[in-house]
């Protein structure tokens, strides 16, 4: 098992890459299509609901600091019924491991390089994501810290460029259609920007070395990573409208076209290309060390880095007959996608909460 030790900052950078990566393009479209104009209103309701998931987070970890999240599900559940929740969890990461490079080649074959066979650009995602395991957890948590401050800088550098092209009135009238599908899409919006955080728990708190300040980075991790979903989904309603954000499949990449700043800058789309293919790299590689150690625990293997080539081909293969067509991957978005983050990101720690104060009463009796 790998322990190595992760510093707080290095926690808040993978947090924040967790949550503002995967939405950062396709996530506007989702919301805008339910709430309208008032997709902006869900993107700030949304951290205020997420806030007392992130905290069950940090709390079971904290009550078993020496534990993964393979570990802590084992113990509180028992042998059996921890055995088979345990491989379920595993199961979520590896899927989500080799969904992620399908969302890279379909989305530069269909915006930049059409003619290029989907295979290479699955080919070189993956053999990135097997090189970063190999070198281990602190290589790519040093990597996410040089990330996120080249991200965070490109992305509202970008915001700024396109400020312009706002349009007041587009987020007019609020509250149009009430409360109800600001609420619904609020859902969809935790299941790219809250739920996937469970990742995290295969490495909080085992791998780091004060709990108490990795919960704060935790938290601000996620805080910062939902504010710049705020900021996408708000610049993409007052550019685009409601209506064009709701039918694009990367909104916020047509969003980065409409930059024209005299003659000097414009078509910059690239930078919001560059900001979501780096976070979508962190997040792969999240999701396929906490897939990878996660099985080498519970195979009770010594080292998770005899395994990666082999589960990374396995990946390969899979991230193109994952999704035939993009038909197929919206339906699985809209009608799978958010009862499997609910379930494990919402349902299997609220029932380890659950299960750990009632043992924790019987203790006491």
């Amino acid at each position: 098992m790998d322990k190595i030790k992760i510093t707080n900052h290095q926690l808040f950078s993978l947090a924040t890459s967790i949550a503002f990566g995967g939405s950062v393009l396709i996530v506007p479209a989702l919301v805008a299509s339910i709430a309208k104009q008032d997709a902006w209103i869900t993107s700030l309701l949304t951290p205020a609901f997420g806030i007392p998931i992130i905290w069950i987070y940090c709390f079971l970890g904290s009550q078993y600091p020496d534990m993964t999240l393979v570990g802590i599900i084992k113990k509180i559940f028992g042998k059996w019924i921890g055995l088979i929740v345990a491989g379920s969890v595993v199961f979520f990461y590896l899927t989500i491991a080799y969904h992620l490079p399908w969302y890279i080649d379909n989305f530069i074959t269909t915006q930049v390089m059409p003619q290029t066979p989907a295979y290479i650009i699955s080919s070189l995602f993956v053999i990135a994501v097997v090189i970063a395991l190999l070198y281990g957890l602190e290589t790519f948590a040093r990597a996410s810290e040089i990330i996120i401050y080249f991200t965070s800088i490109l992305f509202f550098l970008a915001m700024i460029l396109v400020l312009p092209n706002a349009k007041i009135e587009n987020i007019q009238p609020v509250f149009e259609n009430g409360i109800i599908p600001i609420l619904k899409s609020s859902v969809f919006l935790s299941c790219f920007l809250t739920f996937p955080l469970i990742t995290l728990m295969m490495i909080y708190p085992i791998n780091l070395n004060n709990i108490s300040d990795g919960k704060k980075s935790l938290f601000k991790g996620y805080l910062w990573g939902a504010f710049m979903i705020f900021i996408t989904n708000f610049m993409s309603i007052l550019v685009l409208g409601s209506g064009i954000t709701a039918k694009e499949q990367y909104p916020t990449y047509l969003l980065a076209k409409e930059i024209n700043v005299g003659i000097v800058f414009t078509r910059l789309e690239f930078i919001i290309a560059a900001v979501w293919i780096v976070t979508l790299f962190i997040i792969g590689v999240s999701f396929f060390y906490a897939g990878i150690v996660g099985l080498t625990e519970l195979l009770k293997l010594q080292d998770y880095k005899k395994i990666v080539m082999p589960l990374g081909l396995i990946v390969l293969v899979m991230s193109e007959v994952v999704f035939p067509d993009t038909i197929y991957q919206a339906n699985w978005v809209n009608f799978i996608w958010t009862p499997f983050s609910i379930t494990y990101g919402l349902i299997v720690p609220t029932l380890l909460l659950f299960v750990f104060f009632i043992k924790k009463w019987i203790s006491k009796e």
